[in-house]
């Protein structure tokens, strides 16, 4: 350990902690919170609805890395490789792909339906995502991975908002993977996840 008990840079506890869902879930439960906000596709306010704030996940990396040890169980054994079109979940998706071993495949800002990363057609494919909501995010990015020429099979994600993403993408031939759902994080301590 480097003074402060702070690890330096690559090097690794002498056993890594891997969390139970329950207790990812407990510490997960406290960046949900309540408040009105706006949808990126402009629905909203949303009054009463509840909050996840994702970047208090993100931006922590030891969070980060239990979040993907936990992920990386959820994920199709038929999967080859992971994806992602999202800036925020770049990072969960960077996390998860360490944890697996799949390559990743990034899309392209500058061509869109451009995905950059070593895949050829029919190529079996899960999606990262942090947050799923209504789906429309995630369905995009699905669909721009079959354009490409790429099988996507999933959409793995952190959490499931529970607001009708899981059937719009069903509706297309594709799965939710959720570590968590809105409901799971809502039970309170000692309560079994859904």
């Amino acid at each position: 350990m480097a003074m402060g008990g702070r690890r330096r840079r690559g090097t690794l506890p002498a056993e890594p902690f891997t969390p139970t869902r329950e207790e990812l879930r407990a510490e997960l439960a406290g960046d949900l919170s309540r408040g009105g906000y706006v949808l990126r596709g402009g629905d909203g306010p949303s009054g009463d609805r509840r909050y996840f704030d994702k970047f208090l996940v993100l931006c922590r990396p030891g969070l980060l890395t239990r979040a993907a040890r936990l992920l990386a169980g959820i994920v199709s054994d038929e999967c080859e490789r992971l994806a992602v079109t999202g800036v925020p979940s770049t990072a969960l998706a960077t996390a998860l792909a360490q944890e697996t071993g799949l390559a990743l495949l990034l899309a392209d800002d500058t061509h869109p339906g451009r995905f950059g990363g070593d895949f050829s057609a029919g190529t079996r494919v899960a999606l990262v995502e942090d947050v799923v909501f209504t789906g429309g995010t995630a369905l995009a990015g699905t669909r721009a991975l079959r354009a490409a020429g790429a099988e996507p099979l999933d959409v793995v994600c952190l959490l499931d908002r529970q607001s009708g993403g899981a059937q719009l993408l069903a509706g297309d031939g594709v799965g939710l993977r959720a570590l968590f759902t809105e409901t799971d994080l809502l039970a309170q301590p000692g309560q079994p996840p859904r």
